[in-house]
């Protein structure tokens, strides 16, 4: 691997500006796996039924049914990539006819970015504090979630095709290293910190928010549009209206498969 992070997973015949593009690329999954690793997999499932617990008293009826603190996370979990389901076609079409990859990619991840800080409000609601997180982590997992399907579908761009493999494994190295390495620090101020539970939590929240934007950011300033050819039925279309007439076809491809 080496110890050089900056020759990581490059391509050898690539121009340095390919190389900073690529790099970018990669950075984008060191950056946002900080959310999938820390609030997704380990803080989110833990304080969201630790919270509707306390103000349910363990657990409530819903329809008949006993929902507890693990089961709504479950339900909330549920809804969000629901709603990342209904939207994904769309958003793959929009991505590969109509450059506005960055632009798209950019607006989900400030979402993203800012529901994930404002997670952190959460602890300190008392018994609203349940609902207050279902909210933010259902918009929050949307960003994250909808912007990947976007960052992925730079990855044709990124490299030819018989360097497709390696591109893949080591965004895929990127992001378990980045993620992994900001979960450590979270790990630590969760159990080692002197500050109150709830502090350290909006200091997770935050630094992940911070982490995600910091070096998301590298890619938006590295990896360039990619050029795609207008197809020709948006031919003479306006932006948004090529948007649409994507967004159209691909509900359409759907429906009919």
């Amino acid at each position: 691997m080496g110890l050089n992070i900056r020759d990581w997973g490059m391509i050898a015949e690539h121009s340095d500006d390919e190389r900073k593009a690529l790099r970018g690329w990669y950075f984008f999954d060191w950056a946002n796996q900080a959310y999938a690793l820390t609030c997704m997999t380990v803080v989110v499932p833990a304080l969201m039924a630790n919270l509707y617990n306390q103000a349910t008293g363990g657990g409530s009826e819903w329809a008949g049914l006993n929902v507890t603190g693990d089961s709504f996370y479950a339900i909330i979990l549920a809804i969000s990539m629901a709603i990342v389901a209904l939207t994904a076609p769309a958003l793959g079409v929009i991505a590969d006819r109509v450059p506005l990859k960055k632009k798209m990619l950019y607006w989900y991840t400030v979402v993203g970015i800012i529901f994930t800080a404002l997670m952190g409000i959460a602890p300190f609601l008392g018994n609203q504090g349940y609902m207050f997180l279902a909210l933010t982590f259902v918009i929050a997992t949307v960003g994250f979630s909808g912007g990947n399907t976007i960052y992925y579908a730079f990855m044709p761009y990124m490299a030819k095709k018989e360097h497709m493999d390696k591109v893949s494994s080591w965004g895929y190295a990127y992001g378990f290293i980045g993620g992994s390495i900001l979960l450590l620090f979270h790990l630590g101020v969760i159990l080692a910190s002197p500050l109150e539970t709830n502090v350290n939590l909006a200091i997770v929240f935050v630094s992940s928010s911070l982490w995600w934007w910091g070096f998301g950011a590298l890619m938006f300033k590295w990896t360039p549009e990619p050029d795609i050819p207008s197809p020709a039925e948006f031919a003479g279309e306006s932006q948004f209206a090529k948007t649409l007439s994507a967004t159209k076809m691909a509900y359409v491809q759907v429906w009919t498969t």
